[in-house]
């Protein structure tokens, strides 16, 4: 079929295209953001027009997608409804896929794109051969997408506009329940019901594999009728970590599991990240058990090793504790947090690995609802750091203006350094001037804070 992807340059859609394309489509689209996504689509032979115009749908189109940000005064969406063409939101595009593969969607406020590049690259060494589509860039792949052979779909399932009511899930794993996204649920309740209902709708032969340190995903799990395994490090779950050692490359991960102990190496840093390689591990090891009833235990012992294996092999995405390099000695780390939990998360590995540093924090906020509603859990997130860096709030097409200011959270913050800089290019001109040996330089958020490092 021939497919036009209308935002074609984003994260989910790009990857949706690589799926598309791998899969024996012919895929064009348009974009009119700041790209950064369209030079894996042209190494793909995808074609991109780099702006929005009515003569790019022609009725030898067989179904348009475009994003969610797309609005409906869109040119070429006006077009394609005009010549009477197929047109599907993105997420409904990703769930008509979701109803042709076995999807194992991995769900949850913070954490999830990490978890699904691990899953995925979990599941390939032991030979499911997923498709697997990742909201970010995959270190291995240089992409977002992964298009194998076998029935599995890998999915970083977002739960924003309610997007998982269109997706249809076999298993899942649940990281984390936190009010995010104020913009479009009333409250907490609202957002814990988005995930209630999708846990809900796992086939009884499916699983749910759960972050059991978090009460608020306990009570979520409660909703599903499928097998429920729980991960973390307290005592009650089915799966504990019981010891971590962090070195230069990487963490070691001692977990207990059915009475058994096994080793996860992984090169990502931290706590989380090592709650997300066992939460990616866990979840290979029980589609294998479920996939081969008749599985010797010989043979699941060398399936388990390879799941391990394929973690291991995962040198992570874009953008979540991603070294950019050095500064006058400084150390550069970006990051795509964007709420309180993922920059408590950040902030802690980045004390864990570089030790005996000043940690610096760059923060864009990302959305004034965001921002407002969370104000105070943003300052003392913040608090962490030795040093505090906010942007202008971001504004993007889901919001152009608010109530709120990035002075009003840089007032809140709990730290002798902290500032207000008001954009990228004042940023650049302050790294230069200020960073030194002695510090660890993060820039966190969901916006374009990561182009200081392009402008460098």
């Amino acid at each position: 079929m021939k497919i036009y992807i209308i935002g074609i340059g984003g994260a989910g859609t790009s990857a949706l295209a690589m799926v598309y394309k791998k899969r024996g489509h012919k895929v064009i689209g348009s974009d009119d953001g700041d790209g950064f996504y369209t030079k894996e689509l042209l190494d793909a032979d995808i074609e991109v027009f780099n702006f929005f115009d009515e003569d790019h749908i022609t009725t030898d189109i067989d179904f348009v997608v475009y994003t969610t940000v797309i609005s409906d005064d869109n040119i070429e969406k006006i077009k394609a409804k005009k010549l009477s063409l197929k047109t599907l939101s993105y997420p409904k595009a990703v769930g008509e896929l979701t109803e042709k593969l076995k999807t194992v969607a991995i769900c949850g406020t913070h954490g999830k794109t990490t978890v699904t590049a691990l899953t995925a690259h979990a599941f390939i060494a032991v030979g499911l051969e997923p498709t697997a589509i990742v909201g970010s860039k995959v270190v291995q792949w240089g992409s977002g997408a992964y298009v194998g052979s076998g029935e599995y779909f890998v999915l970083e399932a977002d739960e924003y506009q309610n997007k998982l009511a269109l997706y249809n899930p076999y298993s899942v794993i649940l990281t984390s329940v936190d009010f995010d996204h104020p913009d479009f649920f009333a409250d907490f309740s609202e957002y814990k019901k988005v995930f209630r209902n999708f846990v809900a709708r796992i086939p009884r032969g499916g699983v749910l594999v759960a972050h059991g340190d978090d009460d608020d995903v306990r009570e979520v799990a409660l909703s599903a009728k499928c097998q429920v395994f729980f991960y973390g490090e307290r005592e009650l779950n089915n799966c504990r970590i019981t010891k971590r050692e962090t070195d230069e490359n990487g963490q070691k991960i001692t977990i207990k599991f059915r009475d058994e102990k096994y080793i996860i190496e992984t090169q990502l840093f931290g706590l989380h990240n090592a709650k997300n390689a066992i939460a990616a591990w866990l979840m290979s090891f029980l589609i294998c058990h479920l996939e081969r009833n008749e599985i010797e235990s010989k043979d699941l012992k060398i399936l388990i090793e390879k799941g391990a294996e394929g973690i291991n092999k995962c040198a992570g995405t874009s953008r979540r504790f991603e070294k950019k390099g050095e500064l006058n000695g400084a150390i550069l780390v970006d990051d795509y947090a964007h709420h309180p939990e993922e920059i408590i998360a950040t902030l802690e590995t980045a004390r864990e690995v570089f030790q005996n540093k000043n940690v610096i924090a760059a923060f864009h906020p990302h959305t004034f609802s965001r921002t407002q509603a969370l104000l105070d859990e943003f300052a003392e997130a913040l608090s962490i750091a030795d040093e505090v860096i906010v942007l202008d709030i971001f504004t993007s097409a889901r919001e152009k203006s608010g109530n709120i200011t990035s002075q009003d959270l840089i007032d809140k913050v709990d730290c002798d350094e902290k500032q207000n800089i008001h954009t990228i290019d004042e940023l650049v001109e302050w790294m230069k001037n200020n960073l030194t040996k002695d510090d660890v330089f993060l820039t966190l958020g969901a916006g374009d804070i990561w182009k200081v490092y392009n402008l460098l």
